[in-house]
């Protein structure tokens, strides 16, 4: 009771209705920037870059993307380096390289016929990538219009969701991987989503298989 007595001693204790107050700002209501501006006063380590999210496609598809570009996808070497018991770390898609993130997205021949005709489909060079990092910059410099940057974007990210959900499909369901397949559901589903996501109701199956996308 003696410690509640001092800890309480110096304060003033009125007879009105008691309320909560953030005492980092003069009046006492919080807001979030008034936290993000604590934060951003603290020393704290930041990191070279920063995942860039879209919010023209689901959550996620995002998600797989951030974790590839981590290597923090469960692919073969990353569950071997977990001490799980597997057949082969070989890739499923290829046959002939270890499966790690890296591989799957970028060096497979598979991924990288997909990228072909993903860049031949978009207008933009021939992707040339040397890790997950690399494809997920190419939206940067692709195109004045910013509408077809985050569209390009969006394409990336739902490319490397496609490549992963069939990565997945031939591993559980000994599904056969195919460039074809694959390709029409990264434009279809993406075309849905974008359409939807972005609100461009204007935007037709025909404009978006050209990838004629205004603004």
């Amino acid at each position: 009771m003696q410690q509640i007595r001092d800890l309480v001693g110096d304060m003033y204790m009125g007879s009105g209705t008691g309320c909560w107050a953030w005492k980092y700002e003069s009046n006492g209501s919080f807001n979030v920037a008034s936290i993000k501006k604590l934060l951003g006063s603290v020393d704290r380590v930041i990191p070279e870059r920063s995942f860039e999210w879209n919010n023209w496609v689901p959550k996620k598809v995002a998600i797989v993307a951030w974790r590839a570009e981590m290597e923090r996808l469960p692919t073969k070497c990353a569950l071997i380096r977990r001490n799980i018991t597997i057949h082969d770390n070989l890739c499923v898609l290829c046959g002939d390289f270890a499966e790690t993130s890296e591989h799957i997205f970028v060096t497979c021949q598979f991924a990288q016929m997909v990228w072909q005709n993903i860049a031949d489909w978009c207008n933009i060079p021939p992707i040339i990538a040397f890790g997950v990092n690399d494809l997920l910059d190419l939206h940067g410099a692709a195109s004045r219009s910013r509408k077809k940057r985050k569209a390009l974007h969006a394409v990336i990210l739902v490319s490397i969701w496609s490549l992963w959900k069939l990565r997945n499909e031939a591993v559980f369901r000994q599904v056969n991987p195919s460039t074809t397949k694959v390709l029409d559901e990264i434009k279809a589903v993406a075309y849905l989503w974008v359409k939807n996501r972005s609100k461009m109701v204007a935007l037709t199956w025909e404009n978006w298989c050209r990838f004629e996308i205004g603004g």
